[in-house]
């Protein structure tokens, strides 16, 4: 009798274990494997603590909607870890996921909003049944581009700024500067994407241009981001509480004549002047990038 039932519990516990398999998987998953497990996000120097109407910081590893994901892959970027993990937690979440790091301009306008160190070159996700989503990326500067962009303007600063000046005229002499001593790359490949392969190669194209001054803003405090249009990234600049476009690409004309010119037509205008000049390239996301309006 005692064999007869200890049969039947088996049994029952079997198919008790095979019906709830899933849920059994995912808690064992979640509440005991990946649970101890998961590291606490990290912080590295070029975090910016800034939220906007786009993208905010966010505190957590569950996301419940998907405004939520996107907060979350923009924080895991901006805080500059190369690898971290959060839940999914409610239905549709992991279609979300997969449809943000898949949407090219859309993964791109996040990776607008951080400091141009901790951007990224690829990026890509691991998902698991239970849930678990893992954003890994590869940055787009190595600690080498990262120490030589770094030495360039701390010495340009030492050499040309002081306590005494504007912030406008901080800017803008880097502006000069920068269009002076850098040709645009009509001829553009990979290479001049960044504001390293600007610095030592002379030539760029508006990834690189806005990347430095991206980077010159950050290193004095000035908030800012970049734009990312169809075909066209500028710079996003606050003053005075006020959003001013900035675009050095288009200050810095290839000139028929083969001369070099140093233009301030898109230096620190407003978004009607902006679309005054221009109405293609410069024809951004007002959703995402509602500073600017």
């Amino acid at each position: 009798m005692k064999d007869l039932f200890k049969i039947c519990f088996m049994v029952c516990l079997v198919i008790v274990v095979y019906i709830y398999k899933d849920n059994i998987a995912n808690f064992i998953t979640d509440e005991i494997i990946y649970k101890g497990s998961n590291k606490v996000l990290t912080y590295n120097e070029y975090y910016l603590d800034y939220d906007y109407s786009y993208v905010q910081n966010i505190d957590s590893k569950e996301v419940k909607n998907y405004q939520e994901v996107l907060n979350m892959i923009y924080t895991i970027l901006n805080s500059g870890d190369n690898s971290f993990s959060f839940y999914c937690k409610y239905d549709g979440c992991i279609n979300d996921v997969r449809s943000i790091i898949d949407d090219e301009n859309e993964i791109s306008n996040i990776n607008s909003f951080v400091h141009p160190f901790n951007s990224f070159s690829t990026i890509n996700v691991n998902i698991t049944n239970s849930g678990k989503i893992t954003v890994k990326n590869k940055k787009a500067y190595s600690d080498s581009d990262i120490e030589y962009v770094k030495n360039y303007i701390d010495k340009f600063i030492s050499e040309n700024v002081n306590d005494s000046m504007s912030n406008y005229d901080k800017i803008k002499v880097f502006h000069d500067h920068i269009v002076n001593n850098t040709e645009y790359d009509k001829d553009s490949t990979e290479k001049v994407f960044t504001a390293y392969n600007l610095l030592t190669t002379k030539k760029a194209i508006c990834g690189g241009y806005s990347d430095i001054m991206a980077i010159y803003l950050d290193t004095l405090g000035i908030q800012n981001y970049k734009i990312t249009s169809e075909n066209h990234v500028w710079n996003l600049v606050k003053l005075d509480n006020v959003w001013y476009h900035l675009d050095m690409t288009w200050d810095d004309p290839v000139a028929s004549d083969g001369n070099q010119y140093l233009l301030h037509n898109f230096f620190l205008i407003s978004t009607d002047k902006l679309l005054e000049l221009d109405k293609v390239e410069h024809n951004f996301d007002k959703n995402v990038y509602k500073e600017a309006i």
